[in-house]
């Protein structure tokens, strides 16, 4: 190791004077390791070593390195090793297939993440929350040097073990060792490194409050009223009663209201439709106090979609309490769509958007769901949360995720392109505050039983979340 570490400083891959890292610090060292590229055999070295660095090789399925200086050691990983490797992109590009996951891969297996220095670990959790998007299971990274500035912690939040070829002071101890610096030098590097051990700067702060504390910044009747029948039933479930009839809805209703906290519906798959029929379940979300959502998915110019809002045969404005749109044709499809402020329906049902899908190669990429997102916090007085498969970039607290795609089954997924979760990884590492949960419910023997097994597990990870930030 102290070979490799002198190698290292040889070729100024770890450089000494002041330096001005991403964070904004000035640091007394630098690690470039773009150019071990130039050096064949340190290459070699290094990407041998971090490949004794996994836990246990046999079980390993994919590799991805983190863009940019990670690519050429993983790539050396994956063709000395035979383990297939995927490429993550920085950004995806406006033509070709518009990815930032290439490679071949199915939803369930698993891939450990190669980078090349981790400091608090943000760039192996952005690549981790994309992979993991795509059903890909993310438990382990390797690194050529973890400077023991809150990265290994942070991950560990994050379900990411971290291994290492180096920390920092083995570095320093090793180049002090062979008198390649001298002990000020050394000594001044460790007190900045002691001195700067920092946390991730929390992305997104909504995942780690209070219930609470998100009602009092709600700014839709609704989302409020939600965040009441979570706290008083200790239940975070939607179930997704896609039933052709609703009389079975009913039923369905009946058994297990008492468990969730919205039932979601898509009124155009009822074959027996009423309005007289919709009001009795509206009686039986009363009596059991949960939220009826209308899974409709709006996406139209505003003046069809107020039409279809509020008449047709439906007339979902009368008895929804939530309902969902896409944010393609803009923000006004939402404003129109409800009316003027002095609407009822601005006050009696409130808009979830759908950033994101958990079906496999769903168009919904990043940019969109960042751009969906941000005009969706301008109609916060309209939109109470959004569907997504993980969590925008955003400091509102007051808006709800609700994630699909939650099946406590050993599946990964349907034939049909479904992707599966499990409670715990929807809310622990995809951000829901809400778990959406359909066929794994409907279909099972016991609908009360398999009710309250989804309403434990999801509220106890999202106690976790808020308790164990």
């Amino acid at each position: 190791m102290d070979e490799l570490a002198v190698k290292l400083f040889d070729i100024q891959a770890v450089k000494f004077g002041s330096f001005t890292l991403k964070s904004g610090q000035v640091s007394p060292i630098y690690f470039d390791f773009r150019l071990i590229i130039s050096y064949p055999a340190i290459l070699e070295k290094v990407a041998g070593l971090l490949w004794k660095k996994c836990s246990n090789n046999a079980t390993v399925d994919l590799i991805c390195g983190v863009p940019y200086t990670a690519l050429p050691i993983a790539t050396l990983i994956s063709v000395t090793n035979r383990v297939p490797m995927l490429l993550r992109r920085k950004e995806a590009k406006e033509y070709g297939t518009k990815k930032l996951i290439e490679g071949d891969f199915r939803p369930g297996m698993n891939c450990i993440i190669v980078e090349d220095v981790v400091t608090t670990g943000t760039s192996v959790l952005e690549t981790a929350i994309e992979l993991r998007k795509l059903g890909i299971e993310v438990t382990h990274a390797i690194v050529l040097l973890d400077r023991r500035q809150g990265g290994k912690e942070n991950l560990s939040k994050h379900g990411i073990e971290l291994s290492s070829v180096f920390h920092v002071e083995e570095i320093m101890a090793s180049l002090e060792k062979q008198s390649k610096v001298d002990h000020k030098v050394a000594e001044e590097v460790m007190n900045f490194i002691r001195g700067n051990r920092q946390p991730i700067l929390n992305r997104n702060p909504r995942l780690h409050v209070s219930l609470e504390e998100r009602r009092s910044s709600c700014k839709h009747p609704i989302a409020s009223r939600l965040f009441d029948l979570m706290m008083a039933k200790k239940s975070n479930l939607c179930v997704a009663a896609d039933l052709p009839s609703l009389d079975e809805v009913i039923t369905l209703a009946e058994s297990i209201g008492p468990k969730i906290v919205v039932l979601k519906i898509h009124v155009d798959i009822l074959e027996d439709f009423s309005l007289t029929k919709i009001r009795q379940l509206k009686e039986v979300a009363r009596a059991h106090e949960f939220l009826i959502m209308e899974d409709r998915k709006f996406a139209d110019i505003a003046n069809t979609v107020q039409q279809q809002f509020h008449g047709g045969v439906y007339r979902i404005s009368e008895w929804a309490d939530l309902i969902t749109a896409h944010p393609l044709p803009g923000p006004e499809m939402i404003t129109h769509m409800f009316g003027d402020s002095s609407s009822d329906s601005r006050r009696t049902c409130g808009c979830v958007l759908i950033l994101e899908m958990s079906t496999k190669n769903a168009l919904t990429n990043e940019d969109y769901a960042k751009e969906a997102a941000k005009w969706g916090l301008i109609a916060s007085d309209i939109v109470t949360g959004f569907v997504g498969q993980s969590a925008p970039n955003s400091d509102f607290p007051g808006w709800i995720q609700f994630t699909p795609g939650v099946n406590s089954s050993s599946a990964s997924g349907d034939s049909k392109g479904q992707q599966y979760c499990s409670p715990a990884k929807a809310v622990l590492e995809r951000g829901a505050d809400i778990i959406i949960v359909g066929r794994g419910l409907i279909n099972s023997q016991d609908v009360v039983a398999t009710a309250e097994t989804y309403r434990t597990e999801g509220w106890a990870a999202l106690t976790q979340r808020i308790t164990n930030p």
